[in-house]
């Protein structure tokens, strides 16, 4: 029994608002749903400008999205999750670093330290990812298990879109450890399990990462690496995969996943809506 479309998230009697709606419908009083109700009408109205919880804050990608979040007229507040309050206030310019700024300390391999930051958050970009050192062990519980916990603490507060900054690369079976190793391997993993979720998904999948300054590349869209080949010096600036990134919560595509490269000609791409509807998969 599909039931009534729930007037928040627009699914039907879904998992994050799904027990508000039982209760509406047939009267049904569960501790669980209680709670998700609360979490569910605290975020407003449907058509509010969308709250946004950055993971991986602190990271030089993480701290472009939450710089450019909160430069976006379209976004609504801007919340980041880190992992330390000193690096917070040297990257994120805060004072009190704590929860009255939209600053949580966090681990994304502990659920539980995840459930106050997503309380009222629509979307979050995830932007943390495992150093290139670290074990097998550590690099699964960030990679899967981090993208994992992000999903389900997302979820269960009833947000409904969550995108991924992954790798391209990702194609081949063994990997050099210079371009990414077994890492790659997780980040596949990752972007497997959090497709499967009932959220709207972007998987972003840039090639190699520069510093250069965004706006100023003409940006190309791919699928399967074939990106690599195509180009001679296969480079995107950090800040425009910060700025597609963003730009995905307001697209309309229930899913989305693609490479994400620069060409060393072109005009700048300023029309990020419509480099997106070329990324959908499969084409017309």
């Amino acid at each position: 029994h599909e039931g009534p479309q729930c007037p928040r998230c627009r699914r039907r009697l879904c998992y994050a608002c799904g027990f508000a709606m039982l209760r509406a419908t047939r009267g049904i009083i569960l501790l669980a749903g209680a709670a998700t109700a609360a979490a569910v009408e605290a975020r407003g109205p449907a058509d509010a400008k969308p709250v946004v919880l950055i993971t991986g804050g602190t990271g030089r990608l993480g701290s472009l999205l939450y710089n450019q979040s909160r430069a976006d007229d379209r976004v609504g507040s801007v919340k980041a999750l880190v992992t330390n309050t000193t690096a917070a206030r040297e990257t994120l310019g805060c004072d009190a670093c704590d929860a009255s700024e939209g600053i949580y300390l966090g681990d994304v391999t502990n659920i539980s330290t995840l459930e106050p930051a997503m309380v009222g958050v629509d979307a979050v970009l995830i932007a943390v990812g495992a150093s290139p050192d670290a074990t097998p062990e550590v690099a699964k519980a960030v990679e899967v298990g981090g993208v994992q916990n992000t999903a389900t603490a997302l979820y269960r507060a009833g947000g409904t879109q969550a995108v991924l900054c992954s790798s391209m690369g990702t194609t081949s079976p063994d990997p050099d450890p210079a371009e990414g190793g077994s890492i790659l391997f997780w980040k596949l993993n990752a972007e497997a399990s959090l497709l499967a979720a009932d959220l709207r998904v972007a998987v972003v999948k840039p090639c190699g990462l520069g510093t250069n300054e965004g706006g100023q590349r003409n940006l190309t869209v791919g699928q399967d690496d074939t990106l690599l080949d195509d180009l001679r010096v296969p480079i995107v600036p950090r800040a425009d995969v910060a700025r597609v990134m963003i730009e995905t919560l307001f697209h309309g595509a229930p899913k989305l996943r693609f490479d994400l490269c620069a060409t060393l000609t072109g005009a700048p791409t300023t029309d990020l809506s419509a480099l997106l509807d070329e990324a959908r998969y499969p084409t017309r």
